[in-house]
């Protein structure tokens, strides 16, 4: 048996529960408002019938006399009914026994009711009210002993009409039902205007809301410049979870970025390592496949495919060495970092840099005494080393290369100049790039690599590298590194040496 589906609950906004709820209570209020109003002023007015009641009562005062006609024995005068009666006041009087003494004429062929509950009552010298229907007129009737020395002899009946009285009571009723009304409508539309000026930030949120996730605009705001009560604190709260919004949005778009960049950078470096280590490769493959068909070739052909082959294989082991460094570098390597004289270093690679094989002269400006950098010395010198080697290598024979150190405030500047071939304005730029390499660098045979470890190596250092350059006037790279101990004095002194062969 397939379930009934469960009823659709209806949606009342909250706007209008809130106008229907300030108009409920409003209602209640006037409600209770309207029934002590009403029964305070029913209350007062019956009192004051009461009380006119009351008097008229009083006023019957029995009279005693002698009549002789009756042997001399006292006789009762009661006033005439009449003398105290109104338009809408009745009087009754009756003996305990209820035979009707005397009447006003207005009751006509009415008499006031009388019940034995009232005698009793009346007979033992109490008075009562009552509310009474007579000839369908509402009366109000007061019962009170008629009292001649000291004992009761008969009742004293005053009645009213009540029709002012309810007259008032209905117009009154008229007027609180229907100012009740009106208020609980006017309440009903001054709720729903209150209500919307209050949610109004809310509605502001709402959109906003809806708009960032339609537009992703982070940098949107709630603006509210009403007081720091919920709804104040609302809004700030939402737009400092927008803030966070803002930063988180910016830093996973600037991840992704950095990713993407990254997987960019990777599948070219992937592609130009493959390209880089088959040349080489195919270089030994050939060679020892001639090696393999010809065994017995001349000497002097056999010696140099095995060169060749050597050759090949020690610039793949570079190559290696190179790319290990690099994925080191992306692993997120940090370098172990001690204080580095920066003197004896630069005199140890310009040391090693004088066996390079090249034709050029090699200078070297003393560098500064005492300067020392936070480092680590077989990097910095691998750094060095990179930017002599290459000076060297485009270096023609009877150039010249030099090794200078400078101290410029709170850093140390080492330059590595030569006047070599020089690199060309559109290449500059992408010098320290992987496997970048001019046409110029690409007859030299290197890797690629080399500037790259060396740009890798000056910012785990936090420093910076510049290069300039122009074709035909050499090449200039300078390594600005920050000190932690300034040279008390500097001492600059000029050596210069050809390279051995």
């Amino acid at each position: 048996m397939s379930k009934l589906p469960a009823p659709r609950r209806i949606l009342v906004p909250i706007r209008a529960r809130l106008a229907i709820w300030y108009s409920l209570l409003l209602g209640l209020v006037l409600v209770l408002f309207s029934f002590l109003v009403y029964s305070t002023l029913t209350t007062n007015l019956l009192s004051e019938v009461d009380g006119s009641l009351q008097d008229r009562a009083a006023k019957v005062v029995p009279q005693r006399s002698f009549d002789p006609r009756f042997g001399g024995l006292p006789v009762i005068q009661i006033p005439r009914a009449d003398s105290l009666a109104g338009s809408d006041i009745f009087v009754q009087v009756t003996d305990m026994d209820g035979r009707i003494v005397t009447k006003s004429d207005n009751l006509g062929a009415y008499q006031l009711p009388l019940d034995e509950d009232v005698k009793n009552t009346v007979g033992q010298g109490g008075g009562e009210f009552q509310t009474v229907v007579l000839a369908n007129d509402r009366l109000r009737l007061y019962n009170t002993p008629l009292v001649v020395g000291h004992q009761v002899v008969g009742i004293v009946q005053v009645a009213r009409r009540l029709q002012s009285v309810d007259d008032t009571a209905n117009g009154l009723r008229l007027v609180l039902a229907v100012g009740s009304l009106l208020a609980i409508i006017a309440a009903l539309g001054l709720g729903w205007l209150t209500s919307g000026r209050a949610l109004r930030p809310l509605e502001r949120v709402s959109r906003t809301a809806e708009h960032i996730g339609a537009e992703r605009d982070f940098s949107q705001r709630v603006p509210y410049n009403g007081p720091p009560d919920e709804v104040g604190r609302l809004a700030a709260t939402f737009n400092g979870m927008l803030d966070q919004l803002q930063a988180a949005y910016a830093g996973a778009q600037e991840a992704a970025h950095q990713a993407q960049v990254a997987l960019t950078a990777q599948r070219r470096f992937v592609g130009d390592a493959s390209h880089e280590l088959r040349t080489p490769l195919t270089a030994i493959r050939g060679n020892a496949e001639f090696l393999q068909r010809i065994p017995n070739m001349a000497p002097e052909d056999r010696e140099q495919s095995i060169a060749e082959i050597v050759s090949q294989a020690q610039r793949m082991s570079r190559l290696v060495g190179d790319l290990l460094e690099l994925a080191r570098a992306d692993a997120g390597q940090r370098l172990r970092k001690d204080p580095v004289a920066i003197a004896p270093l630069v005199r140890e690679c310009y040391a090693e840099a004088r066996y390079l094989p090249g034709g050029c002269m090699l200078s070297l400006t003393e560098p500064v005494a005492q300067a020392t950098v936070q480092g680590d010395a077989d990097y910095l010198k691998q750094l060095l080393l990179i930017l002599l080697d290459n000076a060297i290598k485009y270096t023609p024979e009877g150039g010249r290369v030099e090794l200078t150190t400078a101290l410029r405030d709170d850093h140390v500047e080492i330059a590595v100049a030569d006047t070599g071939c020089g690199i060309d304005p559109a290449d500059l730029p992408h010098v320290f790039e992987r496997f970048y390499r001019a046409d110029r660098a690409r007859a030299a045979g290197g890797t690629g690599l080399g500037l790259s470890i060396a740009g890798w190596i000056v910012a785990e250092h936090g420093g910076q590298i510049r290069a300039q350059s122009a074709p035909g006037a050499g090449s200039t790279f300078t390594i600005v590194l920050p000190v932690v101990a300034v040279p008390a004095a500097a001492e600059e002194r000029q050596e210069v040496q050809p390279l051995a062969r």
